[in-house]
């Protein structure tokens, strides 16, 4: 009923422009949002290291930097664009690219100076052994006679 109706379809047009330029305004801040929290992280701990592991597809080791200060971890790097033939046309672009800083904090305190890293199938791995300190000790309980 409605549908036959011009006016209705007018409305409907009108709606699914409104939506399109809704969608337009907000695409950039979601790039934004979602570059803020790349590249997704693990962390996990046991009683020997914490490890960081990062989702970096396509990135070089040499474009990566990594600092441990302060019991914080920060990952620093730059996503580069891909390079079409010079006469293709973008049909569409979601993969995000720029420069990123992700830090998290760590749960116990490390040796900075034993940290070691590798790169592998587009997966950082980060091992921080913890500082001796931190590590649980075992308590003997003495028990009263």
């Amino acid at each position: 009923m409605y549908w036959s109706d011009p006016r209705a379809w007018s409305a409907f047009d009108e709606l699914q422009s409104l939506q399109r330029e809704m969608n337009r305004l907000f695409d950039g801040y979601e790039s934004r949002t979602a570059m803020s929290r790349f590249p997704a992280l693990n962390v996990w701990g046991n009683e020997e290291n914490v490890v960081v592991t990062a989702e970096l597809p396509g990135m070089e080791p040499e474009d990566l930097d990594l600092n441990v200060v302060n019991n914080q971890l920060t990952i620093k790097g730059e996503r580069k664009a891909d390079k079409p033939a010079d006469d293709a046309v973008c049909h569409r672009s979601e993969r995000d690219v720029g420069k990123f800083v992700r830090t998290v904090r760590l749960p116990f305190s490390v040796e900075n100076d034993k940290v070691s890293a590798k790169y592998e199938n587009g997966v950082l791995t980060v091992v921080m052994p913890r500082h001796e300190a931190t590590k649980p000790k075992r308590i003997e309980i003495n028990a009263a006679k």
